[in-house]
């Protein structure tokens, strides 16, 4: 609420000094004694303001409120407001007894002209002083009781936190309290003085953190006349237009984010904020090589932290302009507010300022002070606080309760470019960045000259990463405000330096530092900035004189510079420093290596160094490298030639006669490079200097020679040094010194000097080498020169003369009688390269026919093996260019030469096509006979005469060859080739079977193709014993059988035709069974469906029984219908398995089944890896055989039933072997039915029986092992035992599922009657007929197979079969107990063993479980019997798995290990609607009693009770063993055949 603007009269004043000039009081402050100096920045303290504070303190109350400006204004306790100067004196004192009820003062702030200032008390005042005078302009006082409920002011009792004076207005200013009200106030002087207050934001807007309000810059911008505001909360951020009207013009609500900002994370809420603004600051822009220097600014910014983010925010005004450019007629620009930069401190931002454009000041709430210069998003730490802490104001804590960080706002104050800051009640400290002269300054007294040149260097080159003062900073490469910044630190630079030199090497130094690092770093550093200054004056003059005072501190500036001249930073070294590193590097061979790589990278001018120094010290030090670009600098590229070639040539010699070879005072080993490799060897250099020299380059950077001119020369120059330009040698004997240099380079290594001429002769530069060759001059000639005429010169490419030189010397060297100039090697890579290079080059020159001759008797006469490609390769070249003119002379020469492709072209050119072609097989490389294919082809499709009988007598001459090189490639050579036909060629193959046998395989089973690939045979790898699982029960057909193809019992339109005859296939199957009989299966089942029959299934019978390949013969009997024969015969092999199996196990007993026998010895030795991994193999063959003859099952049930349901009479019990006799029983569909019914299930049935009989001799073989048998066989017998009952419950799965409802053709009832009957005649009959079978049948127990049988069962439970299945036990078989024991499963009743805590009243659970027995057969209550732990950990797992501790499930089966139990476990359902389907005599409202008397106890006999029935007897004290168990009494009235006793069973 406002208050009439009275004038108050102050309690104190003095008369205020004229002298305002706030440059003029700070400036003898500077010099003040330092107290605390970082880096960058000086914390001084005003000593005198500061030892006048207790005395106003005393005088005038504790200081609260700090603000600075030409004088300082403090805030005190008692509610007063002292002015004083930076002195200490006091201005005035500004009070009344009517403000000391405000209470203390909580902000200040200095108007513009800092004449007036405003103040807020803790009690909600606000008044606005004119300290001059000493009179209140206004008072706004908080809202009253009384107050209208409109009406706009501060809470009474909430302290005033922020207060600012908005632009340069003394009648405009803002408050904001700590309870989130922020006011603006608006003085109004007219006739009376009145006063108008908005409200900004009220404490909806959430905790206020700071208002500021855009202050005026020193550039007039339209934003002046707006009065922006801006008000942060912890909630958003809002900027308000206050001048002409309060509107809003921005707002950005606070989002908690985890996407990097810069290099840090914001991830909490802030409970600390600031806020700063920068107003627009004028520049005056740097001139161009375009524009001339123009005056410009900076638009206003804001600043704002949010916790430790940092926004901020740039001001664009959008003017509306016409067509020219200019605003149009009075309408103001809109402001709009673009995000320019997000930074993330290191902490909460506790406070910020900016300092001056584009740098801001802000401090963490661990009071670390920060510069973060916007424009380069570059941060730097430059001090911790000063050494006294600061206290903040925590006013937002105080008025909400939220533990906010305190505001630094009313003790931290920025006034240009300086920092105030009040350290507790007594110090006041003054800190400032400091500029980059002080910080140079700094570090010299110091005596970091290091570091001093170092940050100048930085300063140069403006890549300090740190915040500059005093230097301007460029916007662009090039701009005035670079030079200038160059100009002012390049002197500083040089000086820095030659004071550092002379602090470190001057004598009369107290601290003259002598280690080499320090040396090493002033070096390093001295010659970094004279790289940075462009001018290496300093370095090579006074930095070098210093350091050349002594050897040591000399190499140690040469080792420093060594890295700039290797990256090409240095390129050039005056003559004494090139000296000096020639003689200081010239001691150890690692320095030699050093020196060469220097030498290098040198640019060494003629004229600037010393060459004879240099070059003795290469030819002393062996840096050929150096050695050669020296004078090829020098414009003498000869000379290196001549003296490299010596040199190689002498370290040849050094290496032959096995010594090294001293050069100097180190020998050539030494100069080896760790790899091995010696770049500097002189047969190295040479090549490489020939290449690019000769091409026109520099050696060894390999830049092109400017100019061309002299490129053209140098080349010219070195060709005609090794190839001299001679027509004919002058006499017999002078090739050793006309080719000299050749000869030398040949020495040194033939075939790297042929791949330096490759290399220079594709270069397009050769094409500008002319040379003249100039004819030779005999004495006759000389001496009647005047009486004839002279020959003209000839100017020749540098091509032609490379080929002109190097076939004179061959033929010279060939000729030589001596044979000591070239190897017969040479002469044959030199003889192929020219020619090859005459013919690729030069096609259309014919050679004379002398010319042909000497070529053609050197390449075919020359014995050398190893160019004999490279020779035959420029022969065929030389033959096609230059034709000779009888080619029937050549064949037996060429055919000596061992040159087949020549020999070829001849056959050819002589049409001798056979001839020809055998050329290919005769050939001494295996990878020429392929191309004879493709020559039969194209021999056979041309049309020259009789090419095409040619070649079809060649391929029955050499069928044998033609197979064993290539079978596919003839096949399909055969069929290109009209004249030929396959018959022929397999008649002709009749005396070699195996060719026989490779060819029709490739005619009749080529390999698969990406299109069509024809299967494999079953033969996957055999895991090993812990690798297997158990056979996963209740899956899909296929997953479980053998797949026999049976496509031709179903009409396919699609299907391939054969272009073969029978007796083809039929042939080449005989054959396969000899030589490859895995292939038969895959090849049957890929041409089973051919059309026409491709073999009769008899053949493929017989055939296959006769070679014993069983697998065909399985698919045979299939094909055929004989069923039974396919099952014996897999079963006759598993028999042969199952011995070996006994036989892997190492015991001398093996094929004994007598417990007697086994236990009379002691038991066999430890297994051997050998052993285990051959049971394995075995037991995996074994179970392969089972799943076939699962699939020999559910293939009958298939084609039996297929043909029973549309025409009897085809298939009867034996297949075809008594068509009559089945014919005649057939005499209705309902009797073949029954027929094919029988046969099915005598098929699975001896399936069953053979099966349990492996299982059942292992299981007795186990059980009679003594017990001091080996650890090894027991594990062994087990591993058998487990996988026969997997292979049991296999045949098991398969058999439950083709007795499904969809087949009535298999009983499961008639096999299971058939398995128990102990006097069964086919039963016995099977016993007497197998006695010596390792898979006899025994008689089994019902129990027994009910167990089995469960484990099958339980699965289809989980496959959601088990209604299906339940019907069919139900309605079609005798077991109906099984029924009721999948009911079980989720109905029955386990005694649980802790049953004896009680089973909520049950007689039974408190009885011995094991006493219980069945009233009929006394058979013992089927329990699991394993231990209590086992059952507790089981109860436990289950119900972890089904989150449900009340669990229903019964568990009557173990399997043998835990993974196998939990996977069956987690494949139960425990859904509602299942449990509803089982128990269809159990309401869903009956509870829990009608759900008991569904539950059924069952025994091991298969009888069951009612389990209220068992506990009634059990309540009466009655053993089930000693009385029969009475009807139940429920089912008394119930008829005799669903009664509880004989009911079930």
């Amino acid at each position: 609420m406002d208050s009439d603007t009275v004038p108050s009269t102050p309690r104190s004043t003095q008369e205020p000094t004229p002298e305002t000039e706030y440059e003029s009081r700070i400036a003898n402050l500077d010099s003040t004694p330092t107290q605390f100096t970082t880096e960058y920045f000086s914390w001084r303290q005003l000593a005198d303001m500061s030892g006048r504070l207790p005395e106003l303190a005393e005088q005038f109350g504790a200081v609260t409120a700090l603000c600075l400006g030409d004088y300082v204004a403090l805030g005190t306790d008692t509610g007063l407001v002292v002015v004083t100067d930076y002195l200490g004196r006091t201005k005035a004192a500004l009070g009344s007894p009517a403000t000391a009820a405000y209470g203390p003062v909580s902000t200040l702030a200095f108007s513009t002209d800092h004449l007036v200032l405003v103040a807020g008390y803790a009690q909600g005042f606000v008044v606005v002083w004119d300290w001059v005078k000493g009179t209140t302009v206004s008072v706004s006082r908080p809202l009253q009781d009384s107050d209208k409920p409109d009406a706009a002011g501060h809470p009474a009792g909430t302290a005033i936190t922020f207060a600012a004076f908005v632009g340069a207005s003394k009648h405009r200013y803002i408050s904001g309290s700590s309870g989130g009200h922020v006011l603006y106030h608006h003085i109004i002087r007219r006739l009376l003085t009145t006063m108008n207050t908005s409200q900004l934001a009220g404490p909806d807007s959430g905790i206020l953190f700071e208002a500021a309000a855009l202050p005026y810059g020193s550039h007039k911008c339209t934003t002046d006349d707006m009065g922006l505001v801006a008000i942060l909360t912890d909630t958003s951020l809002t900027i308000v237009k206050t001048r002409h009207g309060v509107e809003q013009q921005y707002r950005a609500s606070y989002q908690i984010s985890t996407k990097p900002v810069q290099k840090r994370t914001v991830v909490k809420r802030p409970y600390a904020g600031c806020v700063s603004w920068l107003p627009a600051l004028g520049y005056r822009r740097p001139a161009t090589a375009t524009d001339p220097a123009e005056p410009d600014y900076t638009p206003p910014k804001l600043a704002y932290s949010w916790g430790a983010s940092i926004h901020i925010l740039a001001i664009q005004l959008d003017y509306n302009v016409s067509g020219n450019g200019t605003p149009m007629g009075s309408v103001p620009p809109r402001v709009q507010f673009e995000r320019e930069a997000e930074w993330t401190a290191v902490g909460d931002v506790v406070f910020c300022r900016w300092i001056e454009a584009g740098t801001l000041l802000y401090m963490t709430q661990s009071q670390r002070m920060f510069v973060l210069e916007t424009a380069l998003a570059q941060e730097t730490e430059i001090c911790a606080s000063p050494p006294g802490s600061i206290a903040g104001r925590p006013w937002v804590t105080l008025a909400t309760g939220v533990e906010a960080e305190p505001s630094y706002a009313q003790v931290i104050s920025v006034y240009k470019r300086r920092v105030f800051a009040l350290c507790g009640a007594a110090s006041l400290y003054i800190g400032r960045l400091l500029s980059w002269t002080e910080r140079l300054e700094l570090l010299v007294e110091r005596g970091q000259f290091i570091d001093a040149i170092t940050l100048a260097t930085g300063f140069y080159q403006e890549r300090t990463g740190q915040v500059v003062v005093g230097l301007p900073r460029s916007r662009r490469p090039g701009d005035a405000n670079q030079k200038k910044r160059q100009a002012l630190v390049g002197s500083r630079l040089a000086g820095l330096m030659r004071s550092a030199l002379k602090r470190m090497f001057d004598a009369d130094h107290d601290h003259r530092p002598n280690t080499e690092p320090e040396l090493h770093a002033l070096a390093s550093i001295c010659i970094q900035a004279c790289l940075a200054l462009g001018s290496l004056q300093i370095l090579f003059s006074d930095v070098f004189e210093c350091y050349s005072t002594d050897s040591a501190h000399q190499f140690v500036f040469l080792e420093t510079i060594e890295p700039f001249i290797l990256s090409g930073d240095i390129t050039h070294l005056p003559p004494q420093i090139l000296n000096a590193m020639v003689d200081s590097y010239g001691t150890t061979p690692p320095l030699i290596r050093r020196l060469g790589g220097i030498l290098m990278c040198l640019n060494l001018q003629h004229g600037e160094f010393d060459v004879d120094r240099v070059l003795s010290s290469c030819r002393k030090h062996r840096l050929w490298r150096t050695f050669a670009r020296v004078w090829l600098s020098m414009g003498d590229p000869i000379a290196p030639i001549t003296s490299i070639i010596a040199a190689a040539s002498q370290t040849n010699r050094s290496r032959d006669s096995n010594s090294g070879q001293t050069v100097g005072e180190l020998t050539i080993e030494h100069l080896v490079g760790d790899d091995g490799f010696d770049d500097e060897a002189p047969d190295v250099v040479i090549f490489d200097y020939l290449d690019m020299v000769i091409r026109g380059r520099y050696y060894p950077d390999n830049q092109p020679i400017q100019p061309q001119s002299r490129a053209e020369k140098y080349s010219t120059l070195v060709a005609q040094l090794v190839f001299p330009p001679i027509e004919t040698l002058q006499a017999q004997g002078s090739e050793q010194q006309t080719f000299a240099t050749l000869l030398a380079l040949l020495g040194l290594g033939t075939e790297r000097l042929l791949d330096t001429l490759k290399h220079v002769l594709s270069d397009p530069f050769i094409g500008y080498i002319n040379i003249i060759v100039k004819p030779l001059s005999t004495t006759q000639s000389t001496q009647d020169s005047d009486r004839m005429l002279r020959r003209p010169s000839q100017v020749k490419s540098l091509m032609q003369i490379v080929v002109d030189t190097l076939h004179t010397l061959t033929m010279a060297a060939y000729t030589d009688p001596a044979g000591q100039m070239l190897s017969a090697r040479q002469i044959g890579q030199l003889t192929s390269f020219a020619l090859t290079l005459y013919a690729t080059r030069f096609p259309l020159i014919y050679l004379t026919d002398e010319t042909m001759a000497e070529w053609s008797d050197v390449l075919l006469r020359l014995d050398d093996v190893a160019t004999r490609a490279e020779r035959e390769c420029a022969f065929e070249l030389l033959f096609k260019l230059n034709p000779p003119r009888s080619y029937g002379d050549y064949i037996d020469r060429v055919r000596s030469a061992g040159f087949f492709r020549v020999l070829e072209h001849i056959y050819y050119t002589l049409e001798q096509y056979e001839n020809a072609l055998r050329t290919f097989l005769d050939h001494p490389d295996f990878t020429q006979h392929r191309l004879v294919f493709p020559a039969m082809k194209e021999l056979g499709a041309s049309k020259r005469p009789n090419a095409l009988e040619c070649t079809t007598s060649f391929a029955l001459n050499s069928a044998t060859e033609l197979v064993e090189v290539d079978a596919d490639s003839f096949v399909e050579t055969v069929a290109a080739i009209a004249s030929l036909d396959h018959g022929k060629i397999i008649d002709t193959l009749s005396t070699r079977p195996q060719l026989q046998f490779a060819y029709m395989r490739s005619l009749l089973d080529p390999a698969p193709d990406a299109l069509s690939q024809s299967p494999g045979p079953r033969t996957g790898p055999v895991l090993s014993a812990d690798e297997r699982s158990p056979p996963n029960i209740g899956l899909s057909e296929e997953q479980h059988m053998v797949v026999y193809p049976l496509k031709s019992l179903v009409p396919d339109d699609s299907q391939p035709t054969n272009r073969f005859s029978q007796a083809y296939h039929e042939r080449y199957l005989e054959l396969m069974c000899q030589y490859s009989p895995s292939g038969v299966l895959p090849y049957l089942k890929k041409h089973a469906d051919l059309s026409p029959e491709p073999f009769r299934l008899t053949y493929v019978q017989s055939v296959c029984g006769k070679h014993g390949v069983s697998d065909g013969l399985v698919w045979a009997l299939v094909r055929l219908g004989d069923f039974s024969g396919a099952l014996q015969t897999l079963l006759q092999q598993t028999d042969q398995e199952i011995e070996s199996i006994k036989a892997a196990v190492p015991d001398d007993r093996a094929g004994s089944t007598f417990a007697q026998d086994i236990a009379a010895e002691p038991g066999p030795p430890a297994l051997t890896e050998a052993d285990r991994e051959r049971l394995t193999d075995h037991l995996g063959i074994a179970a392969h055989n089972i799943d076939g003859c699962v699939g020999v099952c559910r293939a009958a049930l298939a084609k039996l039933g297929k043909d029973a349901d549309l025409q009897p009479g085809n298939y009867l019990g034996q297949g075809a072997s008594s068509p009559t006799a089945n014919g005649a029983a057939a005499r209705s569909q309902s009797d073949y039915r029954s027929l094919v019914s029988a046969q099915l299930c005598d098929l699975w049935l001896a399936l069953l029986r053979r099966t349990l009989g492996y299982l059942h001799t292992t299981n007795r073989t186990l059980d009679a092992l003594p017990p001091g048998a080996a650890t090894e066989t027991r594990e062994a017998w087990q591993l058998v035992s487990k996988r026969q009952r997997w292979m049991l419950q296999s045949v098991l799965d398969a058999l439950i599922f083709a007795a499904s409802p969809a087949s009535s053709f298999i009983s499961l009832r008639a096999i299971i009657q058939q398995l128990i009957t102990t006097s069964s005649t086919a039963a016995a009959t099977e016993n007497n007929n197998n006695t010596r079978q390792s898979g006899a049948a025994r008689s089994l127990d019902i129990t027994e197979i009910q167990h089995l049988l469960a484990v099958a069962v339980s699965a289809y439970k989980t496959e959601a079969q088990l209604m299906a299945l339940t019907n069919v036990l139900v309605d079609y078989d005798l077991f109906t107990t099984f029924a009721q024991l999948v009911r079980s499963q989720k109905q029955g009743w386990r005694v649980a063993p802790d049953s004896a805590q009680g089973t909520g009243g049950h007689a039974l659970a408190s009885r011995d479980v094991g006493d219980l027995c069945c009233a009929k057969c006394h058979s013992p209550l089927f329990v699991d019997r394993r231990q209590e732990h086992a059952m507790a950990e089981l109860r436990r797992q289950t119900a972890q798995y089904y989150e449900s501790s009340a669990l229903r499930v019964l568990d009557l089966h173990v399997f043998e290990d835990r993974d196998a139990q939990w996977q069956w476990m987690k494949l139960r359902t425990d859904s509602t609607a299942y449990d509803r389907l089982l128990g269809q005599n159990t309401h869903a409202g009956a509870g829990a009693a009608a759900a008991a008397d569904a539950q059924v106890v069952l025994f091991k006999c298969g009888h069951g009770f009612h389990r209220h029935c068992v506990d009634g007897l059990a309540a009466k004290g009655l053993a089930a063993a000693d009385a029969p168990l009475p009807e139940c009494a429920q089912c008394a009235d119930a008829p005799a055949s669903v009664r509880c006793i004989g009911a079930i069973g």
